[in-house]
């Protein structure tokens, strides 16, 4: 018995040998593998790129016409919002070409709706020729003649009553623009008066302030009393004078047409503004009495009042033309509509009194034809009108500069009172924005980011622990080749504005392009593709079986997201080798 259980155990171990040996050399190989276990978790997908931190945008604004400084809204260093007017020329006489034009709007409107009241009157005659009259409509139109006649009567005596006004204001307007041309004249003499006064004390000499006093004032003499080379004339020189802008204002008193007075008007401002320089050609360093230096600030002020006031009598005379000619134009319309009516209403009383012939009703077919053709010229009329207006407005659009964005003022040129020519650097405005970085990013990346996409940046200079918040503000559609290779221009904006942050700064860049949150991701390495599908091997009971996916998101980490094919739980093989 011992023997038999000996004989087997040696058989036992033999037979184990004989299978190891058979297993290791012949049969099957076993596997070795590695896995994880598949679990949700969050996925980020981030696009990598460095640029370099740029200054802002800067803007250099400019009138596309030259005129004179009227208005200076913003200083260097103050803030502007979009849309804020920062400086402003002279427009007064675009304001009054305005008012005409949009006048002439409401006539050409005005002209168009008695237009259709017409065409409906022939309508309404065309309509009775061919029903006949009645006796009582043969007595209402009698009425409607009287009382339009009457209304006719009236419509001229008001166009007349009008003209009478319009040529009495105007008149008003250019008398008192005369009167007050001579006491600007008189006004001007003076001060020439006390600057001659404080020349012979202290500017006789050839020195740069006497010479420069001398030709201001030669050319306030000639400007405003006619005499040449009167440069270093004394007081009781000039005070005989009287040609010159001061001449044409008394010749306008003897002969006040508004011709005239448009002529004094013209020089008088000519006069006043040579009488300005001249004054203000006197040297502040010299060192002048008080009662002279009173003098002289109360003779500047008193011709700046002057300019002023010539500059509002000259407004008020176009403001009073235009006013006339919208008046007239509208008591001329009112005469015409009740000639119209007048003309309509007689027309229609004898149409009925004498019965309508076949003839009759042709010819008033084509009047309705006729009126609807002056109807369609009527409204081109009014477009014309509209796009005069449109016009005018886009030159006043033009006299001011406004902000084009939110920022802040670096430059401002502009003086009140100065003339500007057209296209000269009037204010520099930079956006409110202080710094941007600009990156290159590449031709495989550019798919993944867009438009207000965030990013985290780090900034060389301060290490990767401090970390600036930035969003994608452009991205630029043509491509930019670097070193033979496509890449697309990207613009960042920080967030957040930060004293640290300076112009040239290398800035490493992660844009946040995608991110899912409790998904099932595994790494990228345990998907493969087989005949055209994708694939990952699942270990279940010591048994590898290959499972289709559908994958998502690719992570920046190097997993990526499965959709369909693994649940949470799932081993899934990440390492294969067969021995």
């Amino acid at each position: 018995m011992k023997k038999t259980i000996v004989i087997f155990s040696i058989l036992a171990i033999i037979g184990g040998v004989i299978l190891g040996a058979y297993g290791y050399f012949g049969g099957n190989k076993f596997p070795d593998y590695d896995f994880i276990t598949a679990e949700k978790k969050d996925l980020i997908q981030e696009v990598s790129v460095t640029g370099r931190v740029k200054p802002a945008q800067v803007v250099e604004l400019a009138f596309e016409k030259g005129g004179k400084i009227a208005a200076v809204f913003a200083a260097m260093g103050d803030k502007a919002g979009e849309g804020d007017i920062l400086v402003s020329i002279d427009n007064k006489e675009i304001l009054a070409q305005l008012k005409q034009a949009e006048a002439g709007v409401e006539n050409a409107k005005a002209a168009l709706e008695q237009s259709f009241a017409n065409l409906e009157i022939q309508k309404e005659k065309l309509a009775e020729l061919e029903r006949g009259a009645r006796t009582e409509e043969i007595e209402a139109l009698k009425t409607k003649v009287g009382n339009a006649e009457n209304s006719l009567k009236d419509a001229q005596a008001n166009l007349e009553n009008v003209k009478n006004k319009a040529e009495a204001d105007l008149n008003d307007n250019y008398n008192s623009a005369l009167t007050t041309s001579q006491k600007s004249v008189s006004a001007a003499k003076n001060s020439l008066l006390t600057l001659s006064d404080i020349q012979s004390n202290y500017f006789t000499g050839y020195d740069e302030d006497s010479v420069r006093l001398a030709e201001a004032k030669a050319a306030a003499v000639e400007t405003l009393l006619g005499a040449s080379n009167a440069g270093r004339w004394k007081t009781e020189f000039i005070s005989v004078l009287n040609g010159g802008a001061f001449g044409t204002v008394q010749d306008a008193f003897n002969n006040p047409t508004y011709e005239n007075i448009d002529r004094v008007i013209q020089e008088t401002i000519a006069a006043l503004q040579k009488t300005k320089s001249a004054l203000d050609s006197v040297s502040v360093k010299t060192a002048l009495s008080s009662a002279e230096k009173t003098n002289l600030s109360t003779e500047q002020s008193n011709i700046n009042a002057e300019i002023t006031a010539l500059f509002s009598k000259k407004e008020a005379i176009e403001t009073q033309k235009a006013l006339n000619s919208n008046n007239i134009t509208l008591s001329q319309i009112s005469l015409t509509n009740a000639q119209n009516t007048f003309k309509n209403t007689r027309d229609d009383l004898r149409i009925k009194e004498a019965g309508a012939a076949p003839e009759q009703i042709a010819g008033q077919k084509a009047q309705i034809r006729q009126a609807q053709a002056g109807i369609s010229s009527q409204k081109a009329q009014v477009k014309q009108a509209e796009a005069n207006v449109l016009n005018i407005q886009a030159q006043i659009a033009k006299t001011v500069i406004r902000a084009p964005f939110n920022g802040l003022i670096t430059k401002q040129e502009a003086k009140v009172g100065e003339i500007v020519p057209a296209n000269a650097l009037v204010v520099s405005l930079i956006s409110e924005k202080k710094f941007e970085i600009e990156a290159n990013a590449p031709e495989a990346d550019v798919a993944k980011i867009k438009i207000n996409d965030e990013a985290k940046i780090t900034l060389d200079a301060f290490g990767n622990e401090v970390i600036f918040k930035a969003k994608i503000v452009s991205i630029e559609p043509a491509e930019t080749i670097i070193d033979g290779v496509a890449a697309y221009k990207t613009t960042l904006q920080f967030i957040e504005e930060d004293k640290r942050i300076k112009s040239g700064m290398t800035a490493n860049i992660d844009i946040l392009t995608d991110q899912r949150e409790n998904i099932i991701a595994v790494p990228q390495r345990a998907v493969i593709s087989k005949n055209g599908e994708q694939i990952v091997r699942l270990l279940a009971n010591e048994k590898i079986r290959e499972v289709k996916v559908k994958t998502g998101l690719a992570g920046s980490n190097g997993n990526i997201e499965i959709i369909e094919g693994v649940k949470e739980g799932d081993k899934v093989i990440i390492f294969l080798e067969e021995r």
